[in-house]
């Protein structure tokens, strides 16, 4: 696996993750655009790549970021289903923090699905901890959403 900053070229496999990723939110055509064309605040995307298996050079994991100041949002992560649980989600999170870090950000905040208990025991384990709840921010179903916040 190899995880590096995604470029416009990607967005067709970026998007072909995103669909069949049931935790990732689904983005319009226009949200997916913006990712590359949207300068302040920046946007950065990254993408894990499968440099082992017989498509070697596909995606199969992503994690967009809103950035560039003291506060960072992390907008989606995803990772195909067939290649969960073998640190690929771990790892775009690390390429993450350490983007943030370098570019002296002091915090990271992001929102997950209250009964999405794997993304949270990734995000907490990476030192993210609960900020806040929001009451029925999610839709299809209807759910809180937790604000977890990573503070350097």
């Amino acid at each position: 696996m190899e995880i590096r900053r995604a470029h416009a070229s990607d967005l067709p496999q970026l998007k072909a993750i995103g669909a069949v990723a049931a935790s990732a939110a689904q983005w319009t055509q226009q949200q997916w655009l913006d990712i590359f064309h949207t300068e302040a605040p920046a946007r950065l995307a990254w993408i894990a790549e499968d440099r082992n298996g017989p498509d070697q050079g596909q995606g199969i994991g992503f994690l967009v970021a809103r950035g560039g100041g003291p506060e960072w949002e992390l907008e989606n992560i995803a990772v195909l289903p067939g290649f969960r649980r073998q640190g690929i989600g771990r790892a775009l999170l690390s390429a993450l923090l350490d983007e943030a870090r370098a570019l002296q950000a002091e915090r990271i905040l992001l929102e997950v699905r209250a009964s999405n208990r794997p993304a949270i025991r990734l995000y907490n384990s990476k030192g993210f901890q609960l900020l806040a709840r929001r009451g029925g921010y999610y839709r299809n179903p209807d759910e809180d959403a937790l604000v977890l916040v990573h503070s350097y």
